[in-house]
C-alpha cells in the first residue's frame, strides 16, 4: 500500500478561522510496490536501468578516446647540403641557390651537372617532418628509390615522428631541480621543487612604500588574507600575511602579492632580495595548513603499438594548408613537386589495450580520477638533437638567444627516454632519434601544489619539451646561437582526460561516529577530524558541473577528449612588460593593460 507522495492532510481545524473540529478519513488504495524476494526463486522481476547502473559503477575496464586537432607554425628555416634533405625542402631561396648550384646559362635538354653539390640550399623542412602521421612515403630519393634516406615502412607512418601512450600520475618529486630567468633583467632562480614558489623583491624596506611587493616567475596561488612561510625571516618570525595582490597591471594579481609594511628595517625586505615561500593557511597550526610542491611522476600504462591512431573522417582545423609549386630549374635535383610547409590534419586516436584501473592510486594515494594522453616526439627521420624538457615558466623568450635551461650541455634539462642512432642508407650518420617507451617507464609531469587541509592540487606550471634542429644535418639561419643551445619547438605531452570526479565538498569526520571513512582520508590535527573528498559515481554531476558521464557498453568504459596538440616555435612566445614605477621590469607571463578600454 501507499499514499501520493503528493497528498496533504490538513488538520480540520486548521482549514479556516473558527472551523469545527470533524473526523476525517482517507482511502488508501491497494497498491503494491514491493515484492519479497524467495531464495532460489528464478522468476523475480528485475529492473534493467538498476542492473546498468550497479554494473557500470563496478566497473574499472576503459577504453580512452582523442581527437587531435594538430596546429603547427613552422617558424625555422635552415640549410642541408645533404642529398634527401637537400632536395626535399620547402625552399625560400631557390633562384640565389640555383644560380649557385648551377652552371651560369647552362639550359640544355639533358639534367645540367652542378659547380659544387656542397651548396647548402636553404628552406623550410616540409610538414610532414611533424606530421602526426606520414605521408611521404613515395617521394623519389628520400623514402623511395636511388640515393633514398632509408626504407619507409607504411605500417610505421604514425609512429616516425610521434609515439602515444596512456599514463598516470602516481607519485610526487620534491627534489626537482628548477630553474626560471627573466630575459629583459638576467634575474634568475635556481630552486628545488619542495622549497615552494620563488620570489625576488620589487619593493622593500629600504623604499618608502606602504607595502613590501614580491614577484614570482610562476602563478603564487594567493589570496589575501592568506599567509606565506618565507624562507628567510625577520627577528626569528617567517610567517607574513598577504595584504593585496599585484600592482594595478592587467594579469599581475597572478604573480605579485604584498605584505604590508609595519616598518620594517634591516637587510631581510630589501629590494631585488630573492628567496622561496610556502602558503599557509593558519600559521597557528602550520604543520596542518601549508602547501607542498612537487613535480608530478607520470607511469606508461601501455605500449606504443597499442595506440591506434587515424584520421578523424575529413576533418581539418581552422588553418589552411600552406603548399606551392617547386619548378623543377629551382630545385637540386631537377624534380618538380609540391611542397607542404604547414597542414591542418585532425587525428582520432584510441587504444587496442583495455586499461584496468582497480588498482592504480594516483600521486596522493586516491583512487585514480585521471588519465593522461601522452604524446612524445620520436623524430626518426633525424632531423633532431636530443629531446629537452622543461616547464611553461622556461619557455620565456630572451631576445637574443634560448635561455640556458635548454643548452643540450644542461643534464637537469635531459629527459629520461633513451636516444639511439642509424646511418643512412646513403652511409651518412649517425641520425639520432628517441626510443619507444614501454609499459611500467616513468617520465616527469607538472610543477604542483597540494594542501593537505584543502584536499586540493592546483598546477602551477604545466611540462614542456623541445624540439630542436640537429645542426649537423640541417643549420638553422640568421642565428647567433652555438650547436648546444638554439631554437627550437614546444609542445605539452600530457593532456588530461577526468574519467572521475572528487566532490567540491570536504567531508568530516571521526572513526567512533562516522562509518566508510576511505582510506586516502588525511587526518587534520587542527580539528582533530579525518577530512577527505567523496568519489562522485559515474553518470553523477551537481549543480556546479563537477562530475563525469561517459558512455558505457560491454563492461567497459568510453571516455572522450577533445584536445588541440600545439607545437609553438619559442620565438613566438613573447610575454609582455608590466611593474611599478621605478621597479625592474619583468617580463613573465603578463597581458598588456589595454590601450582603449570596453567604454571608448
Amino acid at each position: 500500500m501507499e499514499i501520493n507522495p503528493t497528498t496533504r492532510i490538513i488538520e480540520s481545524t486548521q482549514r479556516y478561522k473558527g472551523a469545527p473540529k470533524q473526523d476525517q478519513q482517507l482511502n488508501i488504495p491497494l497498491v503494491q510496490t514491493q515484492k519479497e524476494l524467495i531464495e532460489f526463486d528464478r522468476s523475480v522481476d528485475l529492473s534493467l536501468s538498476t542492473v546498468f547502473d550497479e554494473e557500470r559503477q563496478l566497473s574499472f575496464t576503459f577504453r580512452p578516446v582523442c581527437k587531435f586537432m594538430m596546429v603547427f607554425e613552422n617558424a625555422y628555416t635552415g640549410s642541408t647540403i645533404y642529398p634527401p634533405f637537400r632536395d626535399n625542402l620547402y625552399y625560400t631561396n631557390a633562384i640565389k641557390n640555383a644560380s649557385s648550384y648551377y652552371p651560369s646559362g647552362n639550359v640544355p635538354s639533358v639534367p645540367p651537372q652542378p659547380i659544387n653539390p656542397n651548396i647548402p640550399w636553404d628552406g623550410f623542412p616540409q610538414y610532414p617532418e611533424f606530421d602526426l602521421i606520414r605521408t611521404d612515403n613515395d617521394v623519389s630519393g628520400y623514402t623511395i628509390g636511388n640515393g633514398r634516406h632509408l626504407d619507409f615502412k607504411s605500417v610505421s607512418a604514425t609512429t616516425y615522428n610521434w609515439s602515444h601512450y596512456l599514463s598516470y600520475a602516481f607519485a610526487n618529486e620534491y627534489n626537482k631541480k628548477l630553474y626560471a630567468i627573466e630575459p629583459n633583467t638576467n634575474i634568475s632562480w635556481n630552486w628545488t621543487a619542495s622549497d615552494g614558489i620563488p620570489y625576488v623583491i620589487l619593493f622593500g624596506s629600504d623604499q618608502t612604500t606602504r607595502f613590501i611587493s614580491f614577484k614570482c616567475p610562476v602563478t603564487h596561488g594567493l589570496s589575501a588574507g592568506e599567509f606565506v612561510l618565507l624562507s628567510t625571516n625577520y627577528n626569528g618570525n617567517s610567517f607574513f600575511q598577504v595584504s593585496s595582490l599585484g600592482d594595478g597591471g592587467a594579469g599581475s594579481e597572478n604573480y605579485i602579492f604584498n605584505v604590508r609594511n609595519v616598518g620594517y628595517t634591516g637587510s631581510t625586505f630589501l629590494t631585488l632580495s630573492q628567496g622561496t615561500f610556502k602558503r599557509v593557511l593558519i600559521p597557528a597550526n602550520s604543520a596542518d595548513t601549508i602547501s607542498e610542491y612537487y613535480v608530478r611522476k607520470h607511469k606508461i600504462l601501455t605500449n606504443s603499438e597499442c595506440a591506434v591512431l587515424v584520421n578523424a573522417g575529413y576533418e581539418q582545423n581552422v588553418y589552411n594548408n600552406k603548399q606551392k609549386c617547386e619548378i623543377k630549374a629551382l630545385t637540386p635535383n631537377q624534380i618538380k613537386r609540391t611542397s607542404v610547409k604547414e597542414g591542418s590534419r585532425s587525428y582520432s586516436l584510441s587504444f587496442n589495450c583495455d586499461v584496468n584501473t582497480q588498482t592504480l592510486l594516483d600521486n596522493q594515494k586516491r583512487p585514480i580520477s585521471q588519465l593522461y594522453f601522452t604524446t612524445l616526439w620520436r623524430g626518426y627521420f633525424g632531423w633532431t638533437q636530443k629531446l629537452k624538457q622543461g616547464w611553461h615558466f622556461n619557455t620565456y623568450l630572451d631576445k637574443n638567444k634560448p635561455q640556458i635551461w635548454w643548452d643540450q650541455n644542461n643534464a637537469n634539462s635531459n629527459t629520461i627516454i633513451n636516444q639511439s642512432q642509424y646511418n643512412s642508407l646513403l652511409g651518412n650518420g649517425p641520425f639520432f632519434y628517441n626510443d619507444f617507451l614501454v609499459s611500467g617507464d616513468t617520465i616527469d609531469g607538472d610543477f604542483c601544489e597540494w594542501n593537505n587541509f584543502e584536499q586540493l592540487e592546483r598546477v602551477i606550471s604545466e611540462y614542456q619539451h623541445k624540439i630542436t634542429y640537429n645542426n649537423i644535418w640541417f643549420t638553422l639561419s640568421a642565428t647567433t646561437q652555438d650547436y648546444y643551445n638554439t631554437y627550437g619547438y614546444f609542445y605539452q605531452p600530457h593532456k588530461v582526460i577526468q574519467i572521475r570526479s572528487f566532490s567540491d565538498y570536504i567531508e568530516e569526520g571521526d572513526s567512533l561516529n562516522v562509518v566508510g571513512i576511505p582510506d586516502y582520508s588525511y587526518y587534520s590535527t587542527t580539528n582533530a577530524l579525518f577530512r577527505w573528498k567523496d568519489l562522485y559515481p559515474y553518470g553523477f554531476i551537481d549543480t556546479d558541473g563537477i562530475g563525469v558521464d561517459y558512455p558505457y557498453l560491454n563492461d567497459a568504459h568510453y571516455p572522450f577528449l577533445d584536445s588541440i596538440f600545439r607545437i609553438t616555435p619559442e620565438t613566438y612566445n613573447i610575454p609582455s612588460d608590466y611593474g611599478l614605477s621605478g621597479a625592474v621590469p619583468i617580463n613573465i607571463n603578463t597581458i598588456p593593460e589595454p590601450i582603449v578600454d570596453d567604454c571608448e
